[in-house]
């Protein structure tokens, strides 16, 4: 139940459970998946409670830990770094033979002086279907949450299913971990991969068969493939052998009118689609997104077009790379984006590993301590450095920010003219009211709708 918007930790009767159920297991290895700086809080809690319950080593893995090995280390007996597959049945085997887990490729552990070793890093596995997909109500899998422990798979009792139809990304913006990741593999590797249509709707067919009350699939892929082959395959056999509504992501430089229809067909549901700034000098010296303007409002076309249901823009707004004028032109270009779309307005936080912390320490914005403070901070306290401490953008105006208001309501077509009169005005205390205002008022109608969405979709009812 992790929520990034109200954030809660394990409680104390949780990590008991956590802690009576390890000891009744007596592993030989425990796994963490640390995959994000931003629940690091909880993932020092488990980590001490696994730690007081076993002596087995510990593990981490995930992109936190492959890209910041050495804040990892502080908490685990060895990370994995990378994809970690054929790594993990390395790491098995070695703790079973009594082999040299230190020797093993893709794992970073500590030296006796406290240095940092890094092994290298296996060669890329380009097949990825021979990995196969993970079960749906398989056995051993257990949920703890609400202080209790339940036995059984819990996507079994869910609306939605998600999975990945590739690994990789091939863009390289500066705020993700992607192009870091890739790194660590070297120029030449093949680093975007798709599975085969075969090995994705067999994870599809299995989910349906398991999920009684399947009503949407969630494909998690950075960027959905927009191979016209694979696409093809993957349309005609959706539609028949699945039929579910699905949801993607998108990138401005990756809609083709024909895929999309084509995909509409099958039953895309909702794309979500990163614009991140409407200010060009944003998009390219700080993100390192090359997209042009044109292309983006373009692109926005062709969904609209093809009648996609649902589409959402992201757009990444207050951070110390960007002025009210950039705000401004953020502001311009949303106007433009052919509707209807709804707008998904987050914060910049800076990631470990991630390109843009060296750029902001080197832009004078933070100090190196300033910034690990910062990215290894309670959610809450990154969320409220956003947002204000009582804030929630779904709740109240968004900032006190009147350009993020005024953002925020260029979904609304109907409101166009309003809001460029405001704008001209935002000098003015009364103006500044009144935008806040609405921003609340509209608000209050998009829960409305949001929730009246959820039950046509659980009800399939078109």
């Amino acid at each position: 139940g992790f929520n990034s918007e109200v954030p809660e930790h394990a409680t104390d009767t949780e990590l008991k459970l956590l802690q009576d159920f390890i000891r009744e297991k007596d592993p030989i290895l425990v796994g963490l998946s640390a995959m994000s700086s931003l629940y690091f809080e909880t993932l020092q809690k488990v980590n001490a409670a696994v730690r007081a319950a076993t002596s087995a080593p510990v593990a981490w893995g995930g992109v936190l830990a492959s890209l910041d090995p050495a804040v990892a280390l502080q908490y685990a007996d060895f990370v994995m770094r990378a994809e970690g597959e054929e790594t993990l049945i390395d790491v098995l085997r070695a703790i079973e033979t009594g082999g040299d887990i230190k020797s093993i490729d893709n794992i970073a552990y500590l030296n006796e002086d406290g240095s940092v070793h890094l092994n290298p890093i296996r060669p890329l596995v380009e097949d990825i279907d021979k990995f196969g997909h993970p079960p749906v109500n398989g056995k051993d899998m257990y949920l703890i949450t609400n202080n209790k422990l339940t036995p059984g798979d819990p996507q079994v009792h869910a609306f939605t299913y998600e999975l990945l139809a590739s690994r990789g990304c091939p863009f390289s913006c500066t705020y993700c971990s992607a192009i870091n990741l890739h790194r660590l593999y070297g120029s030449a590797s093949k680093y975007v991969r798709f599975r085969s249509v075969d090995s994705v709707l067999s994870e599809l067919n299995e989910a349906k068969a398991n999920i009684p009350k399947l009503r949407v699939v969630h494909f998690w892929d950075e960027v959905f493939s927009n191979e016209p082959g694979w696409v093809d395959e993957f349309c005609a056999r959706y539609k028949k052998e699945i039929g579910i509504p699905f949801r993607i992501w998108g990138h401005p430089m990756m809609v083709n009118e024909d895929l999309i229809t084509k995909l509409v067909d099958a039953g895309l549901y909702q794309v979500v689609m990163g614009i991140q700034s409407g200010s060009e000098r944003v998009r390219r010296d700080v993100f390192h997104r090359y997209e042009p303007q044109d292309r983006v409002i373009e692109a926005t076309r062709v969904l609209s077009r093809c009648k996609v249901p649902h589409v959402f823009y992201d757009l990444m707004l207050l951070h110390a790379f960007e002025s009210p004028e950039d705000l401004r032109q953020t502001f311009e270009m949303c106007l433009e984006l052919e509707p209807p779309f709804e707008l998904n307005i987050h914060g910049l936080n800076y990631l470990p590993g991630t390109d843009i912390v060296d750029m902001a320490i080197q832009a004078g914005y933070y100090t190196p301590e300033e910034m690990h403070s910062m990215m290894y901070s309670s959610l809450q306290e990154q969320y409220d450095r956003h947002w204000g401490p009582a804030a929630s953008v779904y709740k109240q105006a968004s900032t006190g920010n009147p350009w993020i208001s005024l953002i925020y309501l260029t979904q609304f077509p109907e409101l166009h003219d309003q809001l460029r009169a405001f704008a001209d005005k935002l000098d003015d205390p009364a103006t500044r009211k009144a935008v806040f205002a609405l921003e609340v008022k509209m608000k209050k109608r998009q829960r409305l709708v949001h929730f009246i969405n959820k039950v046509k979709l659980v009800l399939r009812i078109k």
